[in-house]
């Protein structure tokens, strides 16, 4: 499923090339619809608006349009929103969505799985979603706020998308790889050296994908149609049996929060009983 690094290089992607008036909705696909909006009265509304940019939140875009109106876009785990595409370009299969843009090319969600989404939002998405991780006000003292206190694994706190918005199973592992902390450590009982380095390496780690346009493995391409260079960068995800980078150690998995979690037992050892809770005096 496309993470945070992924979203945020197709939301640059349609922020750049999916502007201007919206001259037709060609179609839409009413199964990818959700929301108290209908798909045909979306297609409506879509008609002749000015589209102006595009945000991110989480793991969700809305294309803005100047009535302050958006369309939600989720891409679930297979999708692809294709921008600046020629209109004599074939429809892909799994096409949802064909909207054409005044400066003639058209905008195209496709997703064979069909776990995206489609939606109306007026102003700002009601989204249950937490503060970005990237936002210039997610300092080290926000995560030790989030975590103080938290029996669940830090992993799993780190996928909970209402907790943190966009961090998924591969960032949320190299991340954790990076701070030296055990997938399965109770997030409360993370000092307040482990959180402050939990947050550098996440940031750190979000940012240097998103340079390198996001990871890609199978399905995810940006909005132009490239795949992500990240996956070379990888340290543990999708390492399992190889050597750890720092140590030498062995990349071995878990079954943790509903996913297959990548670590390096001998640099990130499990926490022991009696360790240190979270200092709330974190500062930056």
């Amino acid at each position: 499923m496309p993470e945070l690094p992924e979203v945020e290089t197709v939301r640059r992607g349609l922020a750049t090339r999916g502007l201007g008036r919206v001259e037709a909705v060609l179609w839409l696909d009413p199964r990818m619809v959700r929301g108290p909006v209908p798909g045909e009265e979306i297609a409506r509304r879509l008609l002749h608006q000015e589209a102006r940019g595009a945000e991110r939140y989480g793991k969700f875009l809305v294309w803005r349009f100047a009535s302050g109106d958006g369309l939600l876009l989720h891409l679930g785990m297979s999708g692809r929103l294709e921008v600046g595409v020629a209109p004599d370009v074939p429809w892909a299969p799994h096409t949802h969505l064909v909207v054409l843009l005044t400066d003639g090319f058209e905008v195209r969600l496709r997703d064979p799985r069909r776990f995206g989404r489609i939606g109306w939002v007026v102003g700002p998405p009601a989204l249950r979603v937490g503060p970005d991780p990237l936002a210039p006000d997610f300092t080290a003292r926000r995560l030790a706020q989030l975590v103080a206190g938290r029996r669940r694994a830090i992993k799993a706190v780190l996928l909970d998308q209402a907790s943190l918005g966009g961090v998924g199973n591969i960032y949320a592992d190299e991340a954790l790889w990076r701070a030296r902390i055990h997938p399965a450590t109770p997030a409360g009982a993370l000092d307040e050296r482990q959180v402050a380095r939990l947050h550098r390496a996440l940031r750190a780690v979000l940012r240097e994908a998103i340079a390198s346009g996001g990871t890609s493995f199978r399905d995810y391409v940006d909005a132009l149609g490239r795949p992500g260079r990240f996956a070379g960068r990888l340290k543990v995800y999708g390492r399992r049996g190889s050597r750890c980078a720092r140590c030498r150690g062995r990349i071995e998995t878990m079954h943790l929060a509903g996913r297959t979690t990548h670590f390096c037992r001998a640099c990130q050892r499990p926490a022991e009983a009696g360790d240190r809770p979270v200092v709330m005096s974190t500062e930056g």
